[in-house]
């Protein structure tokens, strides 16, 4: 008897763990989690042109060599004729991203105007900090001037700047 009440302790055990199994297997689930993620932002904000202003030769200037730009600089090389001759260009910027911009910096004027001859100065009307919102333009005014009250001419009456634009994200 002791023997049939163990096979049957046995088979009782069996059918136990095999249900067990059997419905772990089948209450068990898998977890699966899938995601993407985008990212649908351009940033292209540059320079898009130079423009001489009309008046330029009746002001004692002409471009010694014609503007140049990159995305993010623009180089000018003016020869002014006398004192008091002044030229300007429209320096266009475009920001063709979807991210909202600001100047955050304009290198080469101060390195421009600090070299001889120290009297012909570059300018521009450009701010830091200046906005330029996503699809938008914004003029800028470069300015090469001759001090009117110089009374020595110089030798070298050419003055070549390269005006840098540097843009990140406003906030």
């Amino acid at each position: 008897m002791k023997t049939k009440n163990k096979n049957l302790l046995l088979v009782i055990l069996l059918i136990a763990v095999i249900g067990m199994a059997t419905g772990y297997a089948a209450l068990s689930q898998q977890l699966v989690i899938n995601g993407t993620a985008n990212i649908t932002t351009e940033w292209d904000v540059h320079i898009s042109g130079i423009t001489p202003s009309n008046n330029n030769s009746l002001a004692g200037a002409k471009d010694k060599i014609s503007p140049t730009y990159t995305s993010t600089s623009a180089t000018f090389n003016v020869d002014l004729t006398k004192p008091g001759a002044t030229a300007q260009y429209t320096l266009t910027v475009e920001n063709s991203g979807t991210i909202n911009a600001k100047l955050d910096s304009i290198s080469g004027i101060k390195e421009a105007n600090s070299i001889e001859p120290t009297a012909i100065t570059y300018t521009i009307n450009a701010k830091e900090n200046d906005t330029l919102l996503s699809g938008d333009t914004k003029d800028y005014i470069v300015t090469v001037t001759w001090n009117a009250d110089m009374t020595e001419i110089p030798e070298n009456k050419t003055k070549t700047a390269t005006i840098t634009l540097n843009y990140v994200q406003a906030d």
